[in-house]
Protein backbone atom coordinates (compact mmCIF):
# COMPACT_ATOMS: atom_id res chain seq x y z
CA UNK A 1 0.00 0.00 0.00
CA UNK A 2 1.40 3.48 -0.85
CA UNK A 3 2.23 6.16 2.16
CA UNK A 4 -1.22 7.80 3.13
CA UNK A 5 0.14 10.25 5.23
CA UNK A 6 -1.29 13.56 4.54
CA UNK A 7 -4.27 15.31 6.57
CA UNK A 8 -7.55 16.83 6.43
CA UNK A 9 -9.86 18.27 8.44
CA UNK A 10 -13.70 18.04 7.92
CA UNK A 11 -16.19 20.50 8.09
CA UNK A 12 -15.90 22.90 11.08
CA UNK A 13 -18.89 20.57 12.64
CA UNK A 14 -18.72 19.78 12.44
CA UNK A 15 -33.94 25.81 -10.68
CA UNK A 16 -36.34 22.66 -9.86
CA UNK A 17 -37.42 19.42 -11.94
CA UNK A 18 -40.39 17.54 -10.94
CA UNK A 19 -40.52 14.58 -8.39
CA UNK A 20 -42.17 12.24 -10.95
CA UNK A 21 -38.69 12.93 -13.21
CA UNK A 22 -36.43 13.00 -10.57
CA UNK A 23 -38.00 9.76 -9.31
CA UNK A 24 -37.64 8.11 -12.99
CA UNK A 25 -34.06 9.08 -12.79
CA UNK A 26 -32.43 5.89 -11.25
CA UNK A 27 -35.28 3.49 -13.08
CA UNK A 28 -34.65 1.45 -16.06
CA UNK A 29 -30.86 2.26 -16.35
CA UNK A 30 -28.34 -0.55 -17.25
CA UNK A 31 -26.37 -1.37 -14.07
CA UNK A 32 -23.50 -2.19 -16.47
CA UNK A 33 -23.84 1.54 -18.16
CA UNK A 34 -21.99 2.94 -15.49
CA UNK A 35 -17.77 3.17 -16.23
CA UNK A 36 -15.95 1.29 -14.01
CA UNK A 37 -18.70 -1.41 -12.69
CA UNK A 38 -17.68 -4.17 -10.97
CA UNK A 39 -19.12 -7.33 -11.62
CA UNK A 40 -17.36 -9.40 -8.48
CA UNK A 41 -19.97 -9.22 -6.12
CA UNK A 42 -22.32 -11.54 -4.13
CA UNK A 43 -25.76 -11.31 -4.69
CA UNK A 44 -26.71 -13.71 -2.12
CA UNK A 45 -24.70 -11.67 0.69
CA UNK A 46 -27.60 -10.47 3.21
CA UNK A 47 -27.44 -7.42 4.95
CA UNK A 48 -29.36 -6.32 8.15
CA UNK A 49 -31.86 -3.95 8.47
CA UNK A 50 -34.63 -2.67 11.24
CA UNK A 51 -37.31 -5.09 9.40
CA UNK A 52 -34.94 -8.17 8.91
CA UNK A 53 -32.26 -9.01 6.61
CA UNK A 54 -32.27 -8.17 3.14
CA UNK A 55 -30.18 -9.33 -0.29
CA UNK A 56 -27.30 -6.87 -0.58
CA UNK A 57 -28.67 -6.37 -4.78
CA UNK A 58 -31.98 -5.80 -3.49
CA UNK A 59 -31.27 -2.26 -1.74
CA UNK A 60 -32.27 -0.12 -4.57
CA UNK A 61 -31.34 3.47 -4.41
CA UNK A 62 -29.90 4.14 -1.29
CA UNK A 63 -28.65 6.80 0.85
CA UNK A 64 -25.34 6.02 2.76
CA UNK A 65 -24.76 8.47 5.11
CA UNK A 66 -28.27 9.62 7.32
CA UNK A 67 -29.40 10.07 10.37
CA UNK A 68 -33.17 8.67 11.32
CA UNK A 69 -32.70 10.56 14.78
CA UNK A 70 -30.15 12.90 15.99
CA UNK A 71 -29.15 12.93 19.78
CA UNK A 72 -25.77 15.46 19.72
CA UNK A 73 -25.83 18.18 21.27
CA UNK A 74 -27.34 21.12 19.87
CA UNK A 75 -24.06 23.54 19.27
CA UNK A 76 -20.41 23.00 19.67
CA UNK A 77 -20.15 25.11 22.60
CA UNK A 78 -23.31 22.77 24.18
CA UNK A 79 -21.71 19.38 22.95
CA UNK A 80 -22.58 16.20 24.47
CA UNK A 81 -25.66 13.57 24.20
CA UNK A 82 -29.03 14.67 24.64
CA UNK A 83 -32.08 11.99 24.43
CA UNK A 84 -35.38 13.30 23.08
CA UNK A 85 -37.66 13.94 25.73
CA UNK A 86 -40.36 11.48 26.64
CA UNK A 87 -43.12 13.91 26.01
CA UNK A 88 -41.95 14.78 22.73
CA UNK A 89 -41.44 11.19 21.11
CA UNK A 90 -44.73 10.58 19.84
CA UNK A 91 -44.02 13.65 17.27
CA UNK A 92 -40.71 12.60 16.87
CA UNK A 93 -41.48 9.04 15.42
CA UNK A 94 -44.50 10.64 13.25
CA UNK A 95 -42.01 13.44 12.13
CA UNK A 96 -39.31 10.62 10.98
CA UNK A 97 -41.92 8.76 9.41
CA UNK A 98 -43.40 11.34 7.20
CA UNK A 99 -39.96 12.26 6.50
CA UNK A 100 -39.07 8.32 5.24
CA UNK A 101 -42.07 8.32 3.41
CA UNK A 102 -41.78 11.19 1.62
CA UNK A 103 -38.67 10.28 0.80
CA UNK A 104 -39.66 6.77 -0.26
CA UNK A 105 -42.08 8.41 -2.86
CA UNK A 106 -39.59 10.75 -4.50
CA UNK A 107 -37.62 7.37 -5.09
CA UNK A 108 -35.72 6.51 -2.11
CA UNK A 109 -35.39 2.42 -1.07
CA UNK A 110 -33.03 2.63 1.57
CA UNK A 111 -30.71 4.76 4.19
CA UNK A 112 -27.89 3.62 6.55
CA UNK A 113 -28.15 4.85 9.31
CA UNK A 114 -24.81 5.98 10.68
CA UNK A 115 -25.63 7.10 14.46
CA UNK A 116 -24.17 4.16 16.33
CA UNK A 117 -26.29 4.42 19.58
CA UNK A 118 -30.31 5.09 19.52
CA UNK A 119 -33.54 4.46 21.73
CA UNK A 120 -34.33 1.11 19.40
CA UNK A 121 -37.71 1.46 20.78
CA UNK A 122 -38.29 4.36 18.65
CA UNK A 123 -36.16 3.35 15.88
CA UNK A 124 -38.39 0.17 15.35
CA UNK A 125 -41.82 2.21 15.90
CA UNK A 126 -40.52 4.41 12.59
CA UNK A 127 -39.16 1.12 10.64
CA UNK A 128 -42.55 -0.40 10.68
CA UNK A 129 -44.07 2.74 9.73
CA UNK A 130 -42.21 2.99 6.39
CA UNK A 131 -41.35 0.95 3.20
CA UNK A 132 -37.77 2.43 3.16
CA UNK A 133 -35.45 0.21 4.79
CA UNK A 134 -32.66 0.74 7.27
CA UNK A 135 -29.80 -0.42 8.06
CA UNK A 136 -28.56 0.80 11.50
CA UNK A 137 -24.85 1.01 12.69
CA UNK A 138 -22.76 0.27 15.53
CA UNK A 139 -20.06 1.98 16.86
CA UNK A 140 -18.55 5.05 18.29
CA UNK A 141 -19.15 8.73 17.33
CA UNK A 142 -17.46 11.47 18.42
CA UNK A 143 -16.43 11.26 22.21
CA UNK A 144 -17.66 14.46 23.06
CA UNK A 145 -21.33 13.63 21.27
CA UNK A 146 -22.55 10.37 22.72
CA UNK A 147 -23.75 8.72 25.92
CA UNK A 148 -21.27 8.51 29.14
CA UNK A 149 -21.14 5.11 29.20
CA UNK A 150 -19.72 4.70 25.79
CA UNK A 151 -17.72 7.91 25.88
CA UNK A 152 -16.20 6.69 29.51
CA UNK A 153 -14.96 3.29 27.68
CA UNK A 154 -11.29 2.79 27.12
CA UNK A 155 -10.88 -0.98 26.96
CA UNK A 156 -10.08 -1.58 23.51
CA UNK A 157 -11.16 -5.06 23.88
CA UNK A 158 -14.24 -4.53 24.99
CA UNK A 159 -14.98 -1.25 22.49
CA UNK A 160 -14.56 -4.83 20.12
CA UNK A 161 -17.00 -7.36 21.98
CA UNK A 162 -19.55 -4.41 21.82
CA UNK A 163 -19.57 -3.68 18.19
CA UNK A 164 -19.10 -7.76 17.58
CA UNK A 165 -22.11 -8.18 19.31
CA UNK A 166 -24.53 -5.95 18.06
CA UNK A 167 -23.21 -7.58 14.68
CA UNK A 168 -23.72 -10.53 15.35
CA UNK A 169 -26.25 -11.22 18.62
CA UNK A 170 -28.33 -8.03 18.09
CA UNK A 171 -28.15 -4.64 19.53
CA UNK A 172 -29.24 -3.96 23.49
CA UNK A 173 -30.60 -7.26 23.81
CA UNK A 174 -32.60 -7.81 20.27
CA UNK A 175 -32.37 -9.79 17.34
CA UNK A 176 -31.78 -6.71 15.62
CA UNK A 177 -28.18 -7.08 14.48
CA UNK A 178 -26.18 -3.82 12.73
CA UNK A 179 -25.44 -3.57 9.68
CA UNK A 180 -22.25 -1.45 9.25
CA UNK A 181 -19.75 -0.24 12.19
CA UNK A 182 -19.39 3.67 12.24
CA UNK A 183 -16.43 5.17 13.71
CA UNK A 184 -15.75 8.86 13.91
CA UNK A 185 -12.80 11.46 14.76
CA UNK A 186 -13.16 14.39 16.02
CA UNK A 187 -10.09 16.64 14.31
CA UNK A 188 -7.54 16.45 11.81
CA UNK A 189 -5.52 13.70 13.84
CA UNK A 190 -6.80 10.65 15.63
CA UNK A 191 -6.50 10.78 19.42
CA UNK A 192 -5.18 8.16 21.25
CA UNK A 193 -9.03 6.92 22.33
CA UNK A 194 -10.08 7.70 18.68
CA UNK A 195 -7.05 4.97 17.92
CA UNK A 196 -8.38 2.46 19.99
CA UNK A 197 -12.04 3.08 18.65
CA UNK A 198 -10.44 2.71 15.18
CA UNK A 199 -8.95 -0.46 15.79
CA UNK A 200 -11.26 -2.56 17.38
CA UNK A 201 -13.86 -1.62 14.49
CA UNK A 202 -10.72 -2.86 11.94
CA UNK A 203 -10.71 -6.23 14.04
CA UNK A 204 -14.48 -6.85 13.77
CA UNK A 205 -14.66 -5.79 10.48
CA UNK A 206 -11.74 -8.51 10.04
CA UNK A 207 -13.76 -10.87 11.65
CA UNK A 208 -17.26 -10.32 10.38
CA UNK A 209 -17.00 -8.65 6.81
CA UNK A 210 -19.34 -6.15 8.11
CA UNK A 211 -18.09 -2.68 6.86
CA UNK A 212 -17.05 0.48 7.79
CA UNK A 213 -18.01 3.95 7.56
CA UNK A 214 -15.99 6.73 8.69
CA UNK A 215 -16.78 10.20 10.14
CA UNK A 216 -14.12 12.44 8.65
CA UNK A 217 -11.00 14.00 10.50
CA UNK A 218 -7.87 13.34 8.59
CA UNK A 219 -8.78 10.86 6.04
CA UNK A 220 -5.52 9.52 5.20
CA UNK A 221 -4.62 8.80 8.55
CA UNK A 222 -7.67 7.04 9.31
CA UNK A 223 -7.60 4.85 6.18
CA UNK A 224 -4.12 3.64 6.86
CA UNK A 225 -5.33 2.57 10.53
CA UNK A 226 -8.05 1.09 9.21
CA UNK A 227 -6.55 -1.34 6.82
CA UNK A 228 -2.87 -1.62 9.04
CA UNK A 229 -5.24 -3.49 11.47
CA UNK A 230 -6.55 -5.87 9.08
CA UNK A 231 -10.09 -4.16 7.51
CA UNK A 232 -10.51 -4.76 3.86
CA UNK A 233 -9.67 -1.32 1.73
CA UNK A 234 -12.93 -2.30 -0.33
CA UNK A 235 -15.02 -2.32 3.09
CA UNK A 236 -14.12 1.09 3.87
CA UNK A 237 -15.90 4.87 3.55
CA UNK A 238 -14.94 7.99 4.36
CA UNK A 239 -17.48 10.54 4.76
CA UNK A 240 -17.49 14.24 4.19
CA UNK A 241 -14.52 14.13 1.68
CA UNK A 242 -15.13 17.16 -0.46
CA UNK A 243 -15.40 19.63 2.45
CA UNK A 244 -12.41 22.38 1.92
CA UNK A 245 -10.71 20.96 -0.81
CA UNK A 246 -11.40 23.19 -3.36
CA UNK A 247 -13.56 21.31 -5.77
CA UNK A 248 -9.41 19.15 -6.00
CA UNK A 249 -9.88 15.47 -5.17
CA UNK A 250 -6.20 15.16 -4.69
CA UNK A 251 -4.36 12.21 -3.01
CA UNK A 252 -8.19 11.50 -2.16
CA UNK A 253 -7.44 9.76 -5.68
CA UNK A 254 -4.73 7.58 -4.68
CA UNK A 255 -7.38 5.88 -2.04
CA UNK A 256 -10.07 5.30 -4.46
CA UNK A 257 -7.72 3.47 -6.17
CA UNK A 258 -6.93 1.39 -3.31
CA UNK A 259 -10.25 0.63 -3.10
CA UNK A 260 -11.89 2.81 -0.66
CA UNK A 261 -15.41 4.67 -0.99
CA UNK A 262 -15.68 7.98 -0.56
CA UNK A 263 -18.67 9.84 0.28
CA UNK A 264 -20.14 13.09 -0.83
CA UNK A 265 -22.89 14.69 1.02
CA UNK A 266 -22.65 18.91 0.82
CA UNK A 267 -25.32 19.05 -1.47
CA UNK A 268 -27.56 22.44 -0.85
CA UNK A 269 -24.61 23.49 1.45
CA UNK A 270 -22.70 26.19 -0.27
CA UNK A 271 -21.12 27.18 3.25
CA UNK A 272 -19.39 23.78 3.29
CA UNK A 273 -18.66 23.22 -0.66
CA UNK A 274 -19.71 25.92 -3.02
CA UNK A 275 -21.69 23.75 -5.84
CA UNK A 276 -19.07 24.74 -8.57
CA UNK A 277 -16.50 23.65 -6.46
CA UNK A 278 -18.80 19.89 -6.03
CA UNK A 279 -19.45 19.23 -9.61
CA UNK A 280 -15.74 19.50 -10.09
CA UNK A 281 -14.77 17.06 -7.67
CA UNK A 282 -17.27 14.63 -7.98
CA UNK A 283 -16.51 14.53 -11.75
CA UNK A 284 -13.04 14.33 -11.15
CA UNK A 285 -13.41 10.85 -10.02
CA UNK A 286 -15.83 9.51 -12.25
CA UNK A 287 -12.79 11.25 -15.32
CA UNK A 288 -10.14 9.17 -13.42
CA UNK A 289 -12.62 6.27 -13.88
CA UNK A 290 -13.38 6.01 -9.89
CA UNK A 291 -17.35 6.93 -9.76
CA UNK A 292 -18.11 3.45 -9.21
CA UNK A 293 -16.01 4.66 -5.65
CA UNK A 294 -18.53 7.30 -4.80
CA UNK A 295 -21.14 7.80 -2.68
CA UNK A 296 -23.76 10.65 -2.55
CA UNK A 297 -26.07 11.06 0.46
CA UNK A 298 -27.63 14.25 2.34
CA UNK A 299 -26.41 13.53 5.86
CA UNK A 300 -29.78 14.42 6.83
CA UNK A 301 -30.11 15.24 10.74
CA UNK A 302 -32.73 16.92 12.65
CA UNK A 303 -32.61 17.84 16.72
CA UNK A 304 -35.02 19.41 19.40
CA UNK A 305 -34.15 22.50 20.56
CA UNK A 306 -36.21 24.76 22.84
CA UNK A 307 -38.54 21.98 21.32
CA UNK A 308 -38.27 23.22 17.64
CA UNK A 309 -37.67 21.06 14.94
CA UNK A 310 -33.65 22.32 14.09
CA UNK A 311 -31.91 20.92 11.10
CA UNK A 312 -28.20 21.12 10.71
CA UNK A 313 -27.09 24.17 9.30
CA UNK A 314 -30.24 26.40 10.49
CA UNK A 315 -28.58 27.62 13.76
CA UNK A 316 -25.06 29.22 14.24
CA UNK A 317 -22.82 29.70 12.35
CA UNK A 318 -24.55 29.40 9.44
CA UNK A 319 -28.06 29.65 9.74
CA UNK A 320 -29.08 28.06 6.66
CA UNK A 321 -33.09 29.57 6.07
CA UNK A 322 -33.60 26.70 3.63
CA UNK A 323 -32.11 23.81 5.76
CA UNK A 324 -35.23 22.11 6.68
CA UNK A 325 -35.63 21.52 2.93
CA UNK A 326 -32.41 18.60 2.78
CA UNK A 327 -34.62 16.29 4.24
CA UNK A 328 -34.00 12.56 2.59
CA UNK A 329 -36.01 13.18 -0.25
CA UNK A 330 -33.81 15.99 -1.25
CA UNK A 331 -31.62 13.87 -2.97
CA UNK A 332 -34.27 13.32 -5.72
CA UNK A 333 -36.22 16.12 -5.23
CA UNK A 334 -33.52 18.17 -5.78
CA UNK A 335 -29.61 17.08 -5.94
CA UNK A 336 -30.13 14.68 -9.11
CA UNK A 337 -31.96 17.03 -10.95
CA UNK A 338 -29.34 19.42 -10.60
CA UNK A 339 -26.61 16.76 -11.31
CA UNK A 340 -28.02 16.27 -14.28
CA UNK A 341 -27.89 20.22 -14.99
CA UNK A 342 -24.11 20.02 -14.54
CA UNK A 343 -23.74 16.98 -17.08
CA UNK A 344 -23.82 14.23 -15.11
CA UNK A 345 -25.14 11.03 -17.11
CA UNK A 346 -28.54 8.92 -15.26
CA UNK A 347 -25.54 5.63 -15.50
CA UNK A 348 -23.18 8.01 -13.49
CA UNK A 349 -25.99 9.12 -11.06
CA UNK A 350 -27.21 5.21 -10.74
CA UNK A 351 -23.18 4.20 -10.03
CA UNK A 352 -23.37 6.93 -7.33
CA UNK A 353 -26.79 5.57 -5.42
CA UNK A 354 -27.54 2.00 -6.77
CA UNK A 355 -24.80 0.25 -8.26
CA UNK A 356 -21.97 1.62 -5.28
CA UNK A 357 -23.56 0.66 -2.43
CA UNK A 358 -25.07 -2.53 -3.54
CA UNK A 359 -20.56 -3.28 -4.66
CA UNK A 360 -20.10 -1.98 -1.40
CA UNK A 361 -22.18 -4.40 0.65
CA UNK A 362 -22.37 -7.64 -1.56
CA UNK A 363 -18.50 -7.42 -1.92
Amino acid sequence: MSSLNKQYCRRTFINESSLLFASLVLGGIPVNGAKGYHTSINKNKLVSTLTGDVPCNKLGTTLMHEHVLWFGGPRLEDPGYLPIPVDLQKATVDFAVSLLNEAAHAGVDTVVDLTPFRPLGLYKRIAEKTTVKIIPSTGFYRRAKIPKWLADMEDEKQMEELMLKDLTEGIEGTKIRAGIIKVAGEGASLSDWEKKVFRAAARVQKATGCPIATHTGGPFEQFELLVKTGADPHRIFLSHVDVGRKGKPGDLLTIAKEGCYLEVDTFGQDFYTPWSELVSFLRAFCDAGLGNKIFISIDSNWHWENRQKIFEGAGAPNFDPNASKRNFAYMMTDAVPALLRSGFSKAEIHTFLVDNPRNYFCG
